[in-house]
């Protein structure tokens, strides 16, 4: 039987040259079998509109397109 345990730790989100990604971390603690960070991506084609979403939202940052952040893992999913 399955124990493990499930916790968000953060939200990110950056961009690429072709997709705007929201990224969700996980903390997976599963004493049976292993500890692990889990990422679930959502990568959103980049359009003109998303884009201009994206500069208003993240205007401040120091480096406007962000940057992933480490995982053991991932689940990725494509919208366009």
């Amino acid at each position: 039987m399955d124990n493990a345990k499930n916790e968000k730790l953060f939200e990110n989100v950056y961009r690429t040259r072709d997709y705007i990604v929201k990224q969700e971390l996980y903390l997976i603690v599963n004493a049976e079998q292993n500890n692990a960070v889990l990422s679930v991506d959502t990568y959103y084609r980049r359009t003109l509109l998303r884009d201009s979403k994206y500069q208003l939202l993240y205007k401040d940052r120091k480096h406007i397109d962000g940057k992933r952040l480490p995982s053991n893992t991932y689940i990725r999913t494509y919208i366009d």
